[in-house]
């Protein structure tokens, strides 16, 4: 698809490419320049939900509970 450049030197992605992508106002977009060409690559935040397991326990979850009276003690 082609697009041009405004007097401020922008571009706009047009609605199909940014409806089928979800992009929204305010996504980021990263600019790669690769010899003549420019390639652009979405930046979606990932969420904390995303990394569960990635890395293993190396001593089991004491629980909820042990943590809050752990944190608790630690600020007193």
């Amino acid at each position: 698809m082609k697009v041009k450049l405004t007097p401020e030197v922008q571009i706009t992605i047009p609605a199909p490419i940014r409806q089928k992508l979800g992009l929204q106002e305010g996504d980021e977009i990263l600019i790669l320049l690769e010899g003549n060409d420019l390639k652009l690559r979405i930046i979606k935040p990932k969420r904390l939900s995303e990394f569960y397991g990635a890395l293993p326990a190396t001593v089991p979850c004491p629980g909820k509970d042990a943590i809050h009276q752990s944190v608790a003690e630690t600020l007193a």
